[in-house]
């Protein structure tokens, strides 16, 4: 199995940042898919273990979002598969016929390759808490919570994204 590209899913993540004009917190992810040709949509009857899926259509393609989930929860869930879509990961490890109305299983997500959902992972990250917005940010204050609800993402995120940053973040 491959190392992940962390590296690359971030300078990706800023690709698609500079391309939306994005320099403020917090990210439109509703602006950044629709500017791909891609729809929103929040689902009511995902099993609470699902928190998005990527979803084409003969209508069209869509980011399935599970509705029961909490906002931080619905933005990350949405750009990881986003990362997937960009990062252009062969997705054929999941089981055939993934859907709305058979999304997939424990098994189906625990046989996915680590690497990519690392890389997804690292894509998300960026995406929501970009590293230039971060340094901005935390210059005012390196308080969690006020930078949590800034950049509209959980206090984990936000203690990943300066744990990731902490070298950049204290030159």
């Amino acid at each position: 199995m491959e190392k992940p590209r962390y590296g690359y899913a971030r300078k990706m993540a800023r690709k698609v940042l500079k391309d939306c004009g994005f320099t403020e917190p917090p990210v439109d992810l509703i602006k950044i898919l629709d500017k791909h040709g891609y729809e929103y949509l929040e689902v009511d009857t995902f099993p609470k273990k699902v928190d998005a899926l990527f979803v084409e259509t003969d209508g069209g393609c869509y980011f399935a979002v599970n509705a029961s989930q909490h906002l931080h929860r619905k933005r990350f869930s949405v750009s990881h598969e986003f990362g997937h879509i960009l990062l252009k990961h062969n997705m054929s490890y999941y089981a055939a016929d993934i859907s709305i109305d058979n999304p997939p299983t424990d098994q189906t997500h625990t046989a996915a390759e680590d690497s990519f959902e690392k890389e997804a992972n690292a894509f998300a990250g960026e995406l929501l808490v970009p590293l230039d917005m971060l340094k901005k940010e935390f210059s005012l204050t390196p308080d969690i919570d006020v930078l949590a609800k800034k950049f509209l993402v959980s206090q984990a995120a936000m203690g990943v994204a300066i744990n990731t940053n902490m070298r950049s973040l204290y030159k």
